[in-house]
């Protein structure tokens, strides 16, 4: 058994386990927060021995061979590198860190000692998204043309809504552009195989002004009437990207946390030569393909449907959906193969899992967004 520890047992925490307790071969050994009282609660749930006091005895814990990183953005740093230090293997939350120079770091420590690193961006691990890649790598819809999406949803859209994503403190330069627009992005480069190169950014903060809560308020909760004080905020619900591939090709992106109505809504759109194709994340088992001179076709998630290298990844016969679960256990299942290899050493895969460098990618690419929101003008990755 692999012994696992998770820092960080609000909404993203408890997600984890459950993934966790599916693999079969790992054990959650033990959970922390900062909420003591809600990593009792998480602990008490799963079962869980033990519940370290602070974030430092699990990784001074030589028990623990592998640590998840499910904290605020501002801790992401100072946790995974103290946790590469210990020789652990480290499974972070994105962003990786609060700023490119510290993301870069960590990927250099990490290759140097040769741990096992990845960043959660389990978005590409969808059966049908990973298929878009299968098909993009082989050349099938031929030269990419135009990449287009959105991600929209609605968990902020009221001025009493909070979350520690809106501090700058807590979240660094950037809401929504690090937080969804990280997953969306990483989307991209994986599925075009393509890195992006240029951005233009627009950010706007649609509520200003929120009444934040005096108690810990978990991601996605109805907190409720709970005392409150009014703040200003000082970072983006909103923002629009438009930017270059590094073939030349276009793209644009709009995301939003406060479209009423919108739960999660996110779509990814790749335009190429020979046929488009387009995952819509609340129609996650179906992929639109487009052609020009014949009907479009809808092709449904299984094993049987899907090019092999995808289909490994869709665990059930067609017409049983995946979902979010699932797609964070596909990429649990690609670096726990890794962590159990001698030497840490990553398998080699057609469709690679997101590592530390991944990581660096999108904190490149989101300090070029921030640069351009500042700028108002073009800025190269």
């Amino acid at each position: 058994m692999i012994n696992a520890a998770v820092i960080g047992t609000g909404y993203i925490g408890p997600l984890t386990i459950e993934a966790l307790r599916r693999l079969g071969n790992v054990r959650t050994a033990g959970v922390c927060d900062a909420n003591l009282s809600l990593a009792k609660q998480i602990a008490a749930k799963y079962d869980i021995k033990k519940v370290y006091a602070n974030w430092q005895e699990v990784i001074e814990d030589r028990s623990i061979d592998v640590v998840h990183i499910c904290s605020p953005n501002r801790l992401h740093y100072v946790m995974n590198k103290a946790a590469i230090q210990a020789g652990k293997h480290v499974l972070s939350e994105k962003p990786l860190a609060m700023t490119l120079a510290e993301a870069a770091e960590l990927a250099v420590l990490a290759g140097k000692t040769g741990i096992v690193s990845g960043v959660n961006f389990c978005y590409r691990y969808y059966p049908l998204v990973l298929e878009m890649a299968s098909r993009v790598l082989r050349g099938r819809a031929g030269q990419v043309r135009m990449v287009t999406g959105t991600w929209f949803q609605d968990w902020l859209s009221h001025p009493d809504d909070w979350s520690w994503r809106l501090e700058r403190k807590e979240s660094g330069p950037s809401n929504t552009a690090a937080d969804l627009g990280s997953h969306w992005f990483d989307m991209v480069q994986f599925i075009t195989g393509m890195k992006i190169t240029e951005v233009m950014a627009d950010f706007s903060t649609l509520i200003p002004v929120r009444n934040k809560p005096q108690q810990q308020v978990i991601a996605f909760e109805k907190a409720g009437n709970i005392k409150s004080r009014e703040v200003k905020v000082a970072l983006e619900d909103y923002a629009a990207i438009i930017f270059r591939l590094s073939s030349g090709a276009p793209g644009s992106f709009t995301t939003c946390q406060v479209a009423t109505g919108r739960k999660s809504d996110t779509e990814i759109q790749v335009y190429g030569s020979d046929y488009s194709l387009a995952w819509d994340h609340r129609r996650s088992d179906r992929l639109w393909i487009g052609y020009r001179d014949k009907p479009n076709e809808v092709l449904i998630e299984g094993p049987a449907l899907q090019n092999a290298e995808s289909g490994f990844y869709a665990s059930l016969p067609a017409g049983h959906p995946l979902g979010y679960h699932d797609a964070l256990l596909n990429l649990f299942k690609d670096f726990y193969e890794d962590v159990k290899k001698a030497g840490g050493r990553d398998r080699k895969r057609t469709l690679p899992r997101p590592t530390f460098s991944d990581g660096v990618d999108e904190m490149r690419i989101l300090e070029a967004i921030v640069s351009s929101v500042k700028k108002r003008a073009w800025v190269k990755v």
